[in-house]
């Protein structure tokens, strides 16, 4: 009876003193001074982490985390939210989600049912990563005071039971950057319109394509939380789709399915997602749709990279406003059917309404989708739609999904187990992956023999990001009837992230004709199809179809390897071998330094070499090979004969229509120490180009863009319009003075069409029936005799998204054509999804043309697409090198 009377203060007291904390958390509505999600009202995020600050002070269940800064210098900011025993207690719960992961080695009966009994559930929820997506962002405010603040037994089940890990904003840098444009726009003709340039520095909307090369900071960051530090078992990741269909897309997504994901995971995804569209309907929601748009396969997306990583992956796409303007929707009849052929949604940063049309909000036409089915049972049927509607419907998704985590928390504990074990005894059987013709049971990569040494050492850096366990053979070793010598990196698939592995280096085959058909009427991919990572890098990467030898011993890879650089010095010279696009970067840190450099081909066509100066030796040469191990060997050689380099002026095209493209063409330029200029319409426009620069780069964008821009009276008037035809005679006029032009995908359309090129581009000319490659790895041939050619290899790879490919016709005398790479006369696909591989047989890829004195580089592949492509980065750099050195292919030639 005492024992009872003891418990039943405690828990008076204990329910007094949270709701004494209670009393002391600010509300969002009583801090901010509006309610969340007020219309025309966005919580910047400065301002947002200031407030998470005040809850972690005020709260013991909730812990602020500063995980680094982003591109921009803004601080990372990760919220840990669970119950106060918890939060004292959460380097032990992580010990035991990590465990649950097999980090540490095999997990004896006794420490696995101490997982299952103590352990949380683990859940991450990614917010704003697309920043004029704003909801999310604010309706993290939201949840966690709900979470710090609320004492309702739902939300004391799961801070008893789950371990929320929240990211209010993935992209900070963007969030900050949509607050201040919106803030300064609002009550003007402009008011929500999305600004003219990337809300991520780089990578813009692509900043969620980065989740396996992880480039970005931000990536990195969030790697580091998901495989080296917490390992959740389940991530919802939140966005913002277009205005005029459905109000919600849950899981599960549609087909096809990837055959390397584990299907419990699948089937996950869906109960997961499932709760989050019933707690929507029992609150009166409509509009909410499953299994559409959204396909099972693909690679790329945030959260969806955790299925390979035996996570739970999902996904919710809201509609959205007109950032935090209303929109106001024709209302719609029930009975209208679905029109054949129109999506149910499309993934976009911006919902593309143009009219402002003043209070209440943005008109749109009525929705077009009204047919109840078992997917979409309650169809959205119009009305307004609000900043707020956002908040509400992410909110109760949110708080769904964490109940039902807390609800099926030993289940999914257990199961999560069971995918795990199962992945690397899968591994042991070399059967990882559905419908496998061969086992696979390890992938080799040999440290030798490679096109570039240090392209390897990329490649293993980023497998080691995604937490892919890498290790290192002490001796020679049989496997697949070959010897393969000591130093052969490793990487089992008997590992907990081996069906990562095998997907990220294996050929993918996509299924086409299980999608349901895309805007263009295509069966083909969400997004791209192919991302076969040693292939993009030019790695040589080989699956073991045989167990490897019981009696190797292997050594893991614990650190980020440094880069190699084994130089020569004869006599007065020095050399290194010019074979990748690392290569660049010493390159251009000795051009920089005003060191005298030459580009030689002492041993065959396109076995490149940098000779300068052996007296360039101290800090010059200490900072120009900082990151590299360096060897030099003496040997007795004569001065060869050598094209001189020269540091290239570089401009690079940015438009006022946000590019992609142009986003990461940069970052490719700074990772590797090319100094440019960003060039706009004006500055190009102004002329007088050739005496700063010689080279302009174009990245992939229509011609019609280039020249024309953005005509909407919803932007702004000094971003409206393109190049002009003012613009284009000043790129015309710097050939004609002697500059280059680099133009890459669709922009090689401009130079085609307004230039006297001796070529055809033959894509455009062919219907979607006829032939579709929309994101394909290529098979390349490169005439590495070319100086544009030069640190390829002969036979490589490019990355395709329904490009430019040429024919060469005839041209000027004065004129010097030389394709620089092709496609082969068979076999173009090597990996992923194209249709009609036979028009493009034998055909030019990347072509330059010495129009005499100026110069023109037109690559159809995407060189650098989203900067995943590191086999073609050495024919960009090429380019520019060229821009500034006159005709190098009459002096490689002498």
């Amino acid at each position: 009876m005492n024992m009872r009377r003891l418990l039943a203060a405690f828990t008076v007291v204990s329910a007094l003193a949270a709701f004494a904390s209670a009393e002391t958390i600010p509300s969002p509505e009583q801090y901010f001074g509006f309610k969340i999600g007020a219309d025309r009202k966005i919580v910047r995020y400065d301002k947002m982490i200031a407030y998470f600050q005040k809850l972690a002070s005020a709260s013991d269940r909730v812990l602020y985390r500063n995980l680094g800064s982003t591109t921009g210098g803004n601080p990372f900011v990760m919220l840990e939210i669970a119950s106060p025993s918890t939060i004292h207690n959460l380097d032990h719960y992580k010990t035991l989600e990590r465990r649950l992961y097999f980090q540490g080695g095999d997990v004896p009966e006794s420490e696995r049912e101490q997982i299952f009994r103590d352990g949380k559930a683990v859940v991450l929820i990614t917010n704003n990563i697309h920043s004029t997506e704003i909801g999310s962002s604010q309706m993290a405010i939201e949840l966690a005071y709900k979470l710090a603040s609320d004492n309702s037994p739902a939300v004391r089940k799961i801070l008893d039971q789950v371990i929320l890990l929240l990211v209010p904003s993935v992209n900070p840098d963007g969030q900050i950057k949509v607050t201040d444009w919106y803030d300064k726009y609002l009550g003007t003709p402009q008011e929500g319109s999305s600004p003219p340039w990337l809300y991520h520095t780089y990578a813009g909307h692509d900043d969620n394509r980065d989740m396996f090369l992880l480039s970005l900071k931000e990536s990195q960051l969030m790697a580091q939380v998901l495989w080296h530090d917490w390992f959740p078992s389940v991530w919802l990741d939140q966005h913002q789709q277009g205005p005029a269909g459905p109000r919600m897309f849950t899981m599960p997504s549609g087909d096809p399915i990837n055959p390397n994901v584990h299907p419990l995971i699948y089937r996950w995804n869906s109960i997961f997602g499932q709760v989050q569209a019933a707690a929507l309907e029992a609150a009166g929601k409509t509009g909410i749709m499953h299994t559409s748009t959204y396909t099972s396969f693909w690679e790329g997306a945030m959260a969806w990279s955790g299925w390979w990583h035996n996570q739970v992956g999902l996904l919710t796409e809201t509609a959205s406003a007109q950032i935090a303007s209303p929109i106001v929707q024709a209302r719609a009849e029930p009975t209208q059917p679905l029109l054949p052929g129109l999506p149910h949604s499309v993934e976009i940063g911006l919902p593309p309404v143009e009219t402002p049309l003043g209070e209440p909000g943005f008109e749109i036409g009525p929705p077009r989708d009204v047919t109840p089915r078992a997917n979409y049972p309650r169809p959205w049927l119009g009305g307004t739609w609000a900043l707020h509607d956002i908040v509400d419907y992410e909110l109760i998704s949110s708080m769904a999904l964490l109940e039902s985590a807390a609800d099926s928390r030993e289940t999914l504990l257990r199961q999560i187990y069971s995918i795990n074990s199962n992945t690397i005894e899968d591994g042991r059987n070399g059967r990882i992956g559905f419908g496998d013709r061969d086992p696979s049971y390890a992938i080799l990569i040999p440290a030798a023999g490679q096109q570039d040494q240090n392209e390897v050492i990329d490649l293993l850096d980023k497998l080691r990001l995604g937490g892919v366990e890498v290790y290192r053979a002490r001796r020679a070793f049989m496997s697949n009837g070959e010897s393969w010598p000591e130093g052969t990196y490793v990487i089992p698939l008997a590992q907990v992230f081996g069906r990562y592995a095998k997907d990220l280096l294996e050929v993918q085959a996509y299924p086409a004709g299980q999608r349901e058909a895309s805007l263009n009427g295509s069966d083909g991919p969400y997004d791209v199809s192919a991302w076969s990572l040693g292939k993009q890098f030019g790695v040589k990467t080989i699956f073991a179809h045989e167990a490897l030898p019981n009696d190797l011993q292997l050594d893991p890879v614990t650190l980020k390897l440094n880069y190699v650089l084994d130089a020569e010095r004869s006599g007065e010279t020095l050399r290194f071998p010019y074979t990748g696009a690392r290569s660049a970067v010493v390159v251009n840190r000795l051009l920089k330094a005003g060191v005298h450099l030459t580009m030689i081909t002492p041993h065959g066509p396109g076995d490149a070499v940098i000779q300068l100066p052996a007296s360039t030796q101290g800090p010059v040469w200490s900072n120009a090979t900082r990151g590299f191990d360096v060897s030099v060997k003496n040997i007795s050689a004569p001065e060869d004969y050598g094209t001189p380099l020269r540091q290239p002026r570089i401009g690079v095209y940015q438009s006022w229509t946000a590019n992609i493209d142009e986003g990461w063409t940069r970052l490719v330029l700074d990772q590797y120490e090319f100094p440019y200029t960003t060039l706009h319409n004006a500055d190009v426009a102004a002329g007088r180009l050739r005496p700063h620069f010689d080279a302009i780069v174009l990245p992939d964008q229509t011609a019609k863009s280039i020249l024309e821009g953005q005509t909407s009276l919803t932007i702004p008037a000094e971003y409206r319009g393109g190049l002009g035809e003012k613009g284009w005679q000043a790129l015309k006029d710097f050939v004609d003075q002697g500059g280059t032009l680099i133009s890459f995908g669709d922009a090689c359309n401009l130079l085609v069409d307004r230039l006297p090129l001796p070529l055809k581009e033959l894509k455009r000319s062919l219907l979607a029936e006829q032939h579709d490659g929309p994101g394909v790895i290529l098979n390349l041939q490169v005439d590495t005799t070319n100086p544009l050619g030069w640190g390829m290899a002969r036979n490589t790879f490019g990355f395709y998204l329904n490009s430019p490919f040429f024919d060469v016709s005839d041209g000027f005398g004065s004129q010097k054509v030389r394709v620089i790479a092709r496609y082969p006369n068979v076999s173009v696909a090597a990996s992923g999804y194209l249709k009609g591989e036979e028009y493009m047989l034998g055909r030019a890829a990347v072509v330059s043309v010495d129009m005499n004195p100026g110069k023109v580089v037109l690559f159809g592949i995407r060189p650098q697409h989203r900067a995943q492509t590191h086999a073609t980065f050495p024919m960009i750099f090429d380019a520019l090198y060229w821009s500034a050195e006159g005709d190098l292919t009459s002096a490689a030639t002498q």
